[in-house]
């Protein structure tokens, strides 16, 4: 169960005011947690209140947006039974018939670059286009991340997302370090998607949504999913993470979170492994510093002295040594190029860096901005040939 009273009090919390009416209510949540308001205006509907012509569209955009993208994760899991969901619409169908969980894009995991280009594939040839690719590595092996999007039927509204993925989850790209495969027992959508609400944490701060998805997670979650739930967490040191989002719920009329069990401290020892895994980047200061600076700009924390430097290292350090040390590379597609092998290889010729990939070239940056130069070079037939490779998909030479 899920009232019109339980998604306010959620927002409330998060928001830190609680709204006088139903009118202030849309305003808060419009203009502070949108992904929040198709569940507060489905929970209204659901209670018999009247909504306005203006609410009522909404509310249908966002249902029809999950009803195509059920469809399309239908169809990939289909055709590529080896990937793997998160969040969304397995969180959605734990939500009360009749109120909605609002998604902007779908997460995949495959198993490796084979089934994640495969879907990729799939994707471009329904008619969807490439819009980026992240590329990172983790012990040695280098991972992808493929976004992919498709205009929405409405020009008013945001494009379809699917992404899709080698890793799990990307850590805080310090301390915590990325979670490339889930281990069996956490498989099931409990567990596993609990856990990525805790991981999201790292890349903003908990929001209503967050707080409504966990209760109806772990509402009616086994104790077994319970006690695998608690040994994932332990395991990889998200117990701070636990602990925050088991607070605000707490202040909300939601059923409280299940308690972690263990020692009490094991909060503070999480955090001084986060702190020892952080400090062993001093050994390379400049990646280090790097990691610390592209870390804090993702997760929105970063603060306008820190601009500077940031901007300066994006041209100091180049883009392989960068991608060796930790640090994210971002791949922007370049139309037109033929498709290279059947995974992916990053390439530095001339201060130039790019990745070859089964669906085209990309050209990469670790910060936001790229070069038209690099562009219009890569853009043509003749890069490539003569560069060696510097990353691929079976580790780093």
């Amino acid at each position: 169960m899920l009232t019109a009273a339980d998604a306010l009090s959620a927002l409330a919390a998060c928001c830190g005011e609680e709204p006088e009416g139903p009118a202030e209510a849309v305003a808060l949540v419009r203009q502070s947690q949108p992904s929040f308001a198709a569940t507060l205006f489905s929970a209204w509907r659901a209670e018999g209140v009247a909504l306005d012509p203006g609410i009522r569209h909404d509310l249908d955009l966002a249902a029809a947006r999950n009803d195509r993208y059920r469809a399309v994760a239908a169809d990939l899991t289909g055709q590529v039974p080896a990937l793997v969901q998160l969040k969304g619409l397995e969180v959605a169908e734990r939500y009360p018939t009749g109120i909605v969980r609002a998604m902007n894009d779908i997460d995949l995991v495959a198993p490796g670059e084979p089934e994640l280009w495969r879907a990729v594939g799939l994707l471009l040839a329904a008619g969807w286009e490439m819009h980026t690719a992240t590329f990172l590595r983790i012990r040695r092996t280098l991972h992808v991340m493929a976004s992919i999007r498709r205009p929405h039927e409405s020009p008013f509204a945001l494009p379809y997302g699917v992404e899709v993925a080698t890793y799990t989850a990307l850590g805080n790209l310090a301390g915590v370090p990325p979670l490339v495969a889930l281990p069996a027992e956490w498989r099931s959508p409990a567990v596993k998607n609990t856990l990525m609400l805790l991981f999201e944490r790292f890349e903003q701060p908990y929001r209503a949504r967050d707080l409504v998805d966990a209760s109806m997670l772990l509402g009616p979650a086994t104790d077994d999913e319970r006690t695998r739930l608690a040994a994932a967490v332990a395991r990889l040191g998200l117990q701070p993470e636990y602990a925050e989002l088991a607070r605000l719920v707490a202040r909300t009329t939601l059923p409280a979170l299940p308690a972690m069990r263990g020692p009490v401290w094991g909060g503070a020892r999480a955090r001084l492994r986060r702190l020892a895994r952080a400090s062993s980047q001093v050994r390379r200061p400049l990646v280090g510093t790097a990691r610390h600076l592209q870390r804090r700009t993702i997760a929105g924390e970063s603060r306008w002295f820190e601009h500077r430097p940031w901007m300066g290292l994006q041209r100091r350090l180049a883009v392989r040594s960068a991608v060796r040390g930790g640090v994210l590379a971002f791949g922007f597609p370049l139309a037109g190029t033929p498709a290279q092998g059947d995974s992916a290889v990053i390439h530095e010729r001339s201060g130039m860096c790019w990745a070859d990939t089964p669906v085209g070239r990309f050209v990469l940056t670790i910060g936001d901005d790229v070069d038209e130069t690099a562009v219009e070079e890569l853009s043509g037939q003749r890069v490539g040939s003569d560069a060696a490779p510097d990353l691929q998909a079976t580790g780093s030479q």
